[in-house]
């Protein structure tokens, strides 16, 4: 076989493993992708990633266009038929660098070997497509608003619901259209090693884009590949982070030699944020329950030589009394349904928030109150969290405030996509007074 083909069967044959994982066990494509790239070795890692998020991103609308084609029985299908329909419609309508031949043809071939009984019906229903699409109805044509922003932006319905309620149809489509865009690449600078201009300057000598994003956090926007193998980044001098985490923790005001706990810290950005605007001086207690990633934390804490960041085991349901009144500064970034962060995990928009909306805002409600109760009088205290969600964001404070009356509200802000340019993000900061 030709080397390139081969090189085009392992690219696709990477996706469709990561898509199908996906589809069959809810796994996460970051994840799923960095599995198969590295059992797989595809050659082009670029076109991999481009057709996974890209499938996933437009899940909906693909197959809405499918349901078309496949009148009868399309939500009936296997799942692998499922996904390889999926790749060659995705190829057809978003990929111009790939040909329509090359778009059916590979699919096809691909799908010969994984998924032998239906290829037929695969290349059938791809060339159908082809021979039709020009009379077929697309998602931005549907007349229902409601309908149509399900399938255009690919979404499940009840989050269209749940911020049509909050925000209205027009602020929706805004927030829907930002978080199908590729967010940019941002990196944190490690203050404690290096100057923001310095790093800029350096980076820039390697042949990287960098971008100053806002003269008042140490962060930059970054375009270029393989950042994350300089020497610059083996030696801790910045980390991946949004800028939207680091906004949240300058309104908290770390400084130097606090004491602070951060109740649900992996994998450690708020943390490490802090600990470099103390200028490493002082203590943090990083809580998380799960081992893997408190070791991973502290792989980090080496390299960016932040020791005074202590990972620890710790429930953020359950209190450690010890160190009840304790603590100058709390950081509790609590789980939440991660509505804000599309453009990085689309996997989150299918599903329904309507459901657990109840039970996870209790979860966050009782986190808050434990935190609380680490918080000396006359400390700080951010509450935060990566969605666009008033039930578990305001919701919450709102609630937390009306029972524990030795707090008072500092100060509380949203950060959108579509006009921040951040993730979605909520904190709000709360100083308890006695």
């Amino acid at each position: 076989m030709d080397k390139n083909r081969l090189a085009v069967d392992k690219n696709r044959l990477a996706a469709y493993k990561v898509l199908l994982r996906m589809e069959e066990n809810d796994t996460y494509s970051n994840i799923e992708l960095n599995n198969q790239i590295h059992r797989i070795r595809p050659e082009s890692q670029g076109f991999v990633r481009e057709l996974v998020y890209g499938v996933t991103e437009k899940r909906l609308y693909l197959d809405y266009l499918l349901s078309q084609i496949v009148i009868d029985g399309y939500a009936d299908l296997p799942s692998r038929v499922k996904v390889f329909l999926r790749i060659g419609i995705f190829q057809l309508v978003f990929m111009e660098s790939v040909p329509e031949y090359a778009a059916v043809c590979e699919t096809v071939n691909l799908a010969k070997i994984n998924c032998s009984r239906h290829y037929k019906s695969i290349n059938r229903i791809l060339r159908t497509f082809i021979r039709k699409k020009n009379s077929i109805s697309f998602p931005e044509n549907i007349r229902k608003r409601g309908k149509r922003l399900v399938n255009q932006y690919s979404v499940d319905k009840s989050i269209v619901e749940l911020w049509k309620e909050q925000f209205g149809y027009d602020f929706t489509e805004e927030l829907l259209k930002a978080g199908n865009e590729v967010p940019p690449f941002t990196i944190r600078v490690n203050t404690t090693k290096i100057s923001k201009v310095e790093l800029k300057d350096a980076l820039i000598s390697r042949g990287f884009e960098v971008l100053d994003i806002d003269e008042k956090i140490n962060m930059l926007q970054i375009a270029g590949s393989d950042i994350l193998r300089t020497e610059e980044y083996r030696e801790g001098l910045f980390s991946v982070q949004d800028p939207a985490s680091v906004i949240a923790i300058s309104g908290l005001e770390p400084k130097k030699n606090d004491f602070i706990i951060d109740v649900c810290a992996a994998p450690g950005g708020k943390s490490f944020c802090a600990a470099e605007m103390m200028e490493n001086q002082g203590e943090i207690i990083s809580f998380d329950i799960f081992e893997q990633k408190l070791l991973n934390m502290s792989s980090q804490v080496d390299r960016l030589g932040l020791d005074i960041v202590k990972p620890k085991l710790g429930d953020a349901l359950k209190m450690d009394y010890s160190l009840k009144d304790k603590a100058d500064k709390v950081i509790c970034d609590v789980p939440c349904s991660g509505l804000g962060v599309f453009r990085r995990k689309p996997e989150i928009k299918y599903r329904p928030v309507i459901d657990s909306a109840e039970e996870l805002a209790d979860k966050q409600f009782k986190i808050l109150r434990n935190s609380a109760g680490y918080l000396k009088p006359g400390g700080r205290l951010i509450y935060s969290t990566c969605t666009i969600n008033k039930f578990e964001n305001e919701a919450v404070v709102m609630n937390f405030l009306e029972s524990c009356k030795d707090f008072e509200l500092k100060t509380q802000r949203r950060l959108f996509p579509n006009i921040d340019g951040t993730d979605g993000f909520y904190f709000a900061i709360l100083e308890r007074f006695c």
